[in-house]
């Protein structure tokens, strides 16, 4: 997508690991992407312009990541926590086997999951042959200011959001700051580690999960 100003990448279509759809939020930023200009922006502060100055935005859909989130300037993942119903389990302890995390054990026949180590891939869902375990809340973990080269960083998380329409926005409204705000010659990924972007969550929030209370919060350092 050089020749529209900036890079979008995606995860593989049709992917069984998936927590959350990615293609309607894929084609969602990609309009919106489009509607911004970028390259003509990006032309006004670098002559010429190269790849390492267009902003990079990747959407997996699942906390695998296999489209490298975590080094993008914008990262989103898919997450999905698991619920236990009270549908009896059947004591065979496939979930715990399929668990990478460590996050499941059974004791007796009550299956117990350690919020603290799961990350809400639904990986345990998808095996689950009784539906003792089953899906609750999805939505979007979203990170910010990733980069490799000379001064490689991971992105820094910046919270939860449920809807496409959501994460669209989020990433939308920081593009059009740095457009409105960033200094000449300013790269993208040094005008997000000037800028602090979060949101508050509730107080059930356990290992980058949770329900959005507010629109993120962006304030300059």
């Amino acid at each position: 997508m050089q020749q529209n100003g900036f890079q979008l990448e995606h995860c593989r279509p049709n992917c069984p690991k998936a927590a959350c759809n990615w293609q309607n939020l894929y084609e969602k930023m990609l309009k919106k992407l489009d509607e911004l200009n970028l390259l003509q922006t990006l032309a006004q502060k670098f002559t010429p312009v190269h790849y390492h100055h267009l902003p990079k935005i990747s959407v997996a859909g699942c906390p695998n990541g296999c489209s490298q989130p975590n080094i993008k300037d914008f990262g989103i993942s898919g997450y999905v926590v698991p619920k236990i119903t009270e549908i009896p389990c059947a004591e065979c302890d496939v979930c715990i086997g399929a668990c990478l995390e460590k996050a499941i054990t059974r004791e007796s026949q009550e299956i117990i999951i350690n919020q603290d180590k799961c990350i809400s891939c639904g990986d345990c869902l998808r095996v689950c042959p009784t539906g003792t375990l089953s899906g609750s809340e999805k939505g979007w973990i979203v990170r910010y200011g990733g980069r490799v080269g000379r001064h490689p960083q991971f992105a820094r998380l910046a919270g939860q959001l449920k809807t496409d329409d959501e994460v669209v926005s989020w990433v939308i409204e920081t593009l059009q700051r740095y457009i409105d705000q960033g200094e000449p010659e300013e790269r993208l990924t040094h005008f997000l580690d000037s800028i602090h972007l979060t949101q508050e969550q509730s107080e059930n929030v356990q290992s980058g999960r949770g329900s959005k209370d507010s629109i993120f919060e962006d304030q300059k350092r």
